[in-house]
């Protein structure tokens, strides 16, 4: 008897199954039932791009799922849309001597489920595609592609009528360019606090808005004076728009990427926040998340730290203009928070804190998961809130839980002497898988994986562009605890790091309760999770000279013995 569980953002349906080990089964066939948003259905088997071991399969090659069947408990169906209905039928694959059978008398069935990115009480969530990017150029450059195909490749990320940018800015960025066209349509006031602005489309939709936009921009990463990372923009808005610049130098970094929707100046209603940079690389070649909250009362909250980052100004030494005055520190050492059910609601910590205040909140909420801590990082630093999740899992630590499930990917880029270099490591219920990846992102494998995964590698990136993709593999910060149980979902522009909450602006935001929401960012963390498990295996084959899995088994040897009490596998199913 299978057991199955289905969850879903508005971008991909997640699914999971087990089974006990049965006699021939040589996998499982997935069918689904579609209906799109526009009223079109479709049925039939989702098709298996591996087929069997030892035949010969041409590269692209794919057959539906009775034929080339899963050998897997999970499957991610990216085939879906914002507005879909769909539900499926997970199924063993006999071997008999008439071939291959669908025994549907043992199948489950799961859904239907509408897929949205909308999660309960007026909160969506939104994502990228990012991480998809070297496959996908793989399959548009071709095999003899050379350096003028890649430039040409890198300018038009920035059209706005491309559709490869379309593709991989995905529903984030068509949300975020909805809303600034929406604001313009009818006059609302917009207040943006923003690290980086580069990307031509999200500048020319502030100053479409006139004075009606109000943005306070930083500097970017640039940290030596004279150097503004944000130069082209604020020629563009200067005069234009209501633009105020906070240029923090070697102070910090104004790491905000907050926007403040009002129908009218006194009444903000809509708050946008994330990870995302307002950059072409944010939107479509970094993995980023962006949450949209309706809820007038948090929008208040971060208009006004919007106007204290602009009024921001304190005497340095020697009569030097500098930032992070005593106002702004006195408002950061205190949390916000919504009032009424602590259950149901939200809580915002701004930086920098005078004590690490939000740290301590945060690694407070971290150590009360009961069920489960899902997490995507970059540059969480050796003393943050990684620690304190990896602390869950040690014995020796006050707060170990062995039954706790874990599962989350951190990014960091190593020091400069080896800046070439990225690490990723997989965290999964106390074990860290650690590997590197090569800084020109999102780095690519041909070595040992098959023709349908071919990707565009590093080196092809390198080749004279002076950096195609950016510096980030994993630009999001997530943290998702109990998604199932008592919901908890951590997310803004904070890194998680000491730096981030003793140097920079940031914000960090916390919704209790929103189990819609918490879905949402819990399929999306799955889907990295399961990219990089599979670059990790391929690595540690090439490390230990073996070789990798290269197709289907023709057997019923590919089960795996214990998934009936695999922990992650039970946790997606019970949820």
């Amino acid at each position: 008897m299978i057991h199955a569980g289905l969850h879903t953002n508005g971008d991909d349906c997640f699914l999971a199954w087990s089974m006990p080990p049965a006699p021939n089964c040589w996998g499982f066939a997935i069918s689904r039932d579609l209906k799109t948003a526009g009223g079109k259905k479709y049925s039939g088997y989702i098709h298996n791009w591996v087929g069997f071991e030892g035949d010969a399969n041409p590269p692209h090659s794919h057959k539906p799922s009775n034929e080339w069947p899963f050998q897997r408990y999970t499957w991610t169906d990216h085939g879906v849309s914002e507005g879909d209905t769909v539900s499926y039928e997970v199924a063993p694959v006999l071997a008999t001597p008439d071939g291959l059978t669908v025994d549907r008398a043992g199948s489950a069935k799961v859904g239907p489920v509408s897929v949205t990115t909308a999660g309960d009480r007026g909160v969506s969530a939104y994502f990228n595609r990012g991480i998809l990017l070297s496959q996908f150029m793989a399959r548009r450059l071709g095999s003899d592609f050379t350096k003028g195909d890649l430039a040409k490749v890198k300018s038009e990320l920035k059209k706005n009528d491309n559709p490869l940018r379309h593709f991989l800015m995905g529903q984030l960025g068509a949300r975020l360019l909805e809303l600034l066209g929406q604001a313009k349509d009818e006059g609302w006031e917009v207040y943006a606090a923003l690290y980086e602005l580069e990307d031509e489309e999200l500048v020319n939709g502030l100053k479409a808005l006139k004075k009606r936009a109000h943005v306070v921009l930083a500097n970017g990463s640039k940290k030596k004076k004279g150097t503004d990372g944000n130069v082209n923009a604020a020629k563009v808005l200067n005069g234009v728009v209501d633009l105020s610049r906070r240029m923090l130098w070697s102070e910090g970094l104004g790491h905000n990427k907050f926007v403040v929707f009002a129908k009218a100046s006194a009444k903000p209603s809509l708050v946008w926040t994330g990870s995302t940079n307002w950059a072409s690389t944010g939107l479509c070649t970094q993995l980023n998340n962006g949450v949209l909250i309706q809820d007038a009362a948090l929008a208040k909250v971060y208009k006004e730290q919007w106007q204290l980052l602009k009024d921001d100004r304190r005497v340095g030494r020697g009569g030097a203009d500098m930032h992070f005055g005593t106002g702004l520190m006195a408002s950061n050492d205190k949390a916000k928070a919504s009032v009424g059910n602590k259950k149901k609601g939200w809580t915002v910590w701004f930086t920098r804190t005078s004590a690490a205040q939000d740290m301590d909140a945060l690694a407070k909420l971290i150590n009360g998961a009961k069920k489960a801590i899902l997490f995507l990082m970059f540059e969480p630093g050796n003393s943050g809130l990684l620690q304190v999740i990896q602390a869950r899992l040690s014995p020796a630590a006050e707060s170990f839980d062995p039954d706790l499930y874990v599962q989350g990917v951190v990014n960091t880029i190593k020091p400069a002497k080896d800046q070439e270099n990225v690490r990723v490591e997989l965290v999964q219920r106390g074990r860290s898988k650690p590997f590197d990846l090569r800084v020109i992102q999102p780095e690519g494998m041909r070595d040992g994986l098959a023709g349908w995964a071919a990707e565009v590698t590093r080196r092809d990136f390198l080749l004279g562009q002076g950096g195609l993709i950016g510096h980030a593999i994993i630009h999001s910060k997530i943290i998702v605890i109990d998604p199932f149980t008592d919901p908890i979902v951590i997310t803004g522009s904070h890194n998680f790091s000491p730096a981030a909450s003793s140097k920079n602006d940031e914000n960090v935001l916390v919704v209790r309760g929103n189990a819609g929401l918490a879905e949402r960012y819990a399929v999306n963390i799955m889907g990295v999770y399961q990219h990089y498990r599979w670059r990790s295996y391929l690595q540690q084959c090439a490390q230990n000279n073996l070789p990798p899995w290269d197709g289907l088994k023709k057997n019923a040897e590919w089960q795996n013995k214990k998934a009936e009490h695999d922990p992650e596998l039970q946790f997606w199913i019970r949820g």
